[in-house]
């Protein structure tokens, strides 16, 4: 029996993890709607690239930018920049700022842009190679070949596209549907977004540029480590590093100041994950990060708390000790005032008489006195003695 049981619990254990992974499977995107979902922005420079994917994972901030910048539209630039730093979006959300239509797209197609970030928070890795495999399929259409504002590179079998100039990015704008050849999986077949005017494409000319945009603010902050499969950051506010010849893509990739990108939750602002998986990956970090949090604020105030009694105790001793002083030198003044002669002015011993002076004086009248009643006794002896005799005769 208890075998029975045994092998019953085992077989839905089974059972269970296979389900679970089969709804894993389910929820992740497959390598045909990845390449779907990223083929109108896979030619994109890397830069622009890495903060479509960053801000993608924050959809709220990504409406309230655009709502803001279409408000503010006639400010200049550098009104702009000071006014943005009262808001407290991601810096890859700001960074999209100047780049009006693409923060346009993004906010206007917003169940393409949550997929976009669902898919980059799910599996980091797997949406960078599918970057490589479209550019590498526009690379045998021919159509790397006539990006003329851009700066095609190859390093180790990944494909790199950088602004020409510095400070000065281009926005293509391509037919998807055009410039990777022939599409292998037409049940996915790539987004579109239509121009917002008249444009013509050909596959002589694939592309279509707008006018570049003047790079005035922190923006060169992130780029692809192709390498390693994932995007690296560095502080956006360091003054150091605040120009883009300072501050190349592969110094930033390679640079010992530079780090992984994490996700921030609270930028979120109450978006739904897609998977449960990563909702528990990032609510586990927050609930970590807030125990993290509290366990140092409890060992803060215990430290403060031991420190007030150290000090409060040092300050006691240090006052008695003080006061023990104080009271001794008090006891010695008057010990020393008793054994010394009391010193008196000449105005006050002419005021009181000296008492050892008149003891004196009432002395001398007393033993005046006796002799005076001895010698009155002795005369009237004498008197009375001669007296008698004169009676006798």
């Amino acid at each position: 029996m208890k075998n029975i049981i045994f092998y019953l619990s085992l077989l839905v254990s089974t059972l269970v993890s296979f389900t679970t992974i089969a709804e894993q499977e389910a929820q992740s995107f497959s390598d045909a709607e990845l390449a779907q979902m990223l083929a109108p922005i896979a030619l994109y420079p890397d830069s622009l690239l890495t903060h479509i994917l960053i801000a993608s994972t924050y959809p709220i901030e990504i409406i309230e930018a655009d709502r803001w910048l279409k408000k503010n539209d006639n400010v200049n630039t550098n009104k702009k920049s000071q006014l943005l730093a009262a808001f407290d979006w991601d810096a890859s959300v700001k960074a999209l700022i100047p780049f009006d239509r693409v923060l346009s797209r993004l906010s206007e197609d917003l169940s393409w842009t949550q997929a976009l970030g669902d898919a980059f928070l799910q599996d980091e890795s797997r949406l960078l190679l599918s970057i490589q495999a479209l550019r590498k399929k526009a690379k045998l259409a021919g159509s790397l070949r006539k990006m003329d504002n851009m700066d095609v590179r190859y390093e180790d079998e990944n494909i790199l596209i950088l602004p020409r100039e510095k400070e000065v990015v281009y926005v293509p704008y391509y037919d998807s549907r055009m410039v990777y050849g022939s599409w292998f999986w037409a049940a996915y077949p790539p987004v579109y977004w239509r121009a917002s005017r008249r444009v013509q494409l050909s596959h002589y000319r694939p592309f279509h540029w707008n006018t570049g945009v003047h790079i005035t603010f922190n923006y060169f902050f992130s780029a692809f480590h192709w390498h390693n499969r994932h995007v690296v950051v560095v502080a956006p506010n360091h003054d150091r590093y605040r120009y883009y010849n300072q501050r190349p893509r592969r110094l930033i990739a390679n640079g010992g100041y530079a780090k992984r990108w994490s996700h921030k939750p609270s930028h979120r602002k109450g978006v739904a994950y897609r998977t449960k998986r990563t909702s528990e990956k990032y609510y586990s970090k927050r609930v970590g990060v807030h125990r993290a949090n509290k366990q140092f604020n409890n060992s803060h105030r215990n430290f403060k708390q031991r420190l007030h009694t150290a000090n409060h105790s040092s300050h006691k001793v240090k006052h008695n000790v003080r006061h023990d002083k104080i009271k001794s030198q008090q006891r010695d003044k008057r010990v020393a005032s008793h054994q010394k002669p009391r010193r008196t002015s000449k105005k006050t011993r002419k005021q009181q008489p000296n008492s050892s002076k008149r003891d004196t004086s009432s002395v001398s009248k007393q033993h005046h006195n006796a002799n005076r009643a001895t010698n009155h006794k002795r005369v009237s002896t004498k008197r009375h003695h001669a007296g008698n005799t004169k009676e006798r005769k």
